[in-house]
């Protein structure tokens, strides 16, 4: 695949590249062995902690680490265990909440006592979110149960993040992100054990679904973890440059002078850098 300069989207396009391409067609088309959840967990836990330009603290702080089918999975077994009126989530959430008919408050308005569940690193700010260290404050005094949809975290750098404040509960990551929307296979980390929907999928059906745990374990042995930034770094600051607009922590977002998000993942190809 060639890098050429195209327009920006409006749809914030995750990075397609001809490997992804060719290794999923190699793994329909050559024999592959299978991958168990025993398997997958120290692999995937290893390859999700071990970035080397995010600094994230705090990871050991969860020592219960279960599979799930991506972050959406995540999330659906919060939502599960809660009920729709059971939680909260910010103003400028993921659209699946407002979908299904749940808007965001502002940060002075969390209620007491009510789990929050918060997009971060945030497509949006291509960061954590602005409010951050008030969301801290506010659900410590407000004893809320804080957990964090960290399905971008594969597609971004310098995020800097302490995991280890108490009022965070879980985190769920993805290797979606990585042009695995066709397999969705992750993490959940959490502080204790809880039983819902995922503790039931790791617990009791440990050999359902190990497609998705062999398809993982593929992907992790053929990328590194900071495969996006260290292939196409380079390719999101030169398009940046010569359109005119503003690089971010987000490889496949760029920003224009107003602030609003543009899609530039269309535009990033292969790994070797090509003139504009």
């Amino acid at each position: 695949m060639t890098w050429q300069l195209t327009k920006t989207t409006k749809t914030l396009f995750p990075v397609k590249d001809q490997k992804m391409i060719s290794l999923r067609q190699s793994w329909y088309h050559d024999a592959q062995r299978q991958s168990t959840y025993q398997d997958f967990f120290p692999m995937a836990k290893e390859w999700f902690t071990s970035t080397k330009i995010n600094d994230i603290q705090g990871w050991d702080a969860f020592p219960h680490v279960d599979v799930t089918m991506g972050c959406t999975h995540y999330i659906e077994s919060f939502v599960q265990k809660h009920g729709w009126n059971g939680f909260q989530i910010l103003k400028n959430e993921y659209a699946y909440y407002t979908l299904m008919g749940k808007h965001g408050v502002e940060v002075n308005d969390l209620e007491p006592n009510k789990p929050l569940i918060i997009t971060m690193p945030h497509w949006t700010f291509c960061d954590v979110r602005p409010e951050w260290e008030d969301v801290l404050r506010i659900c410590e005094q407000r004893m809320i149960d804080i957990h964090i949809d960290m399905a971008w975290i594969v597609t971004a750098k310098d995020i800097h993040l302490d995991l280890n404040h108490p009022c965070i509960k879980s985190i769920g990551v993805s290797l979606s992100k990585l042009s695995l929307q066709w397999n969705r296979v992750g993490l959940r980390f959490s502080r204790q054990k809880s039983m819902d929907s995922v503790t039931i999928f790791n617990d009791y059906y440990k050999d359902t679904n190990t497609v998705i745990t062999s398809i993982g374990c593929y992907w992790i042995d053929n990328f590194e973890r900071d495969y996006l930034w260290n292939s196409y770094g380079g390719q999101h600051q030169e398009i940046c440059r010569t359109l005119d607009i503003l690089p971010t922590k987000i490889i496949h977002v760029a920003k224009d002078k107003t602030g609003q998000s543009l899609g530039i993942g269309k535009m990033l190809g292969d790994a070797t850098p090509h003139s504009v």
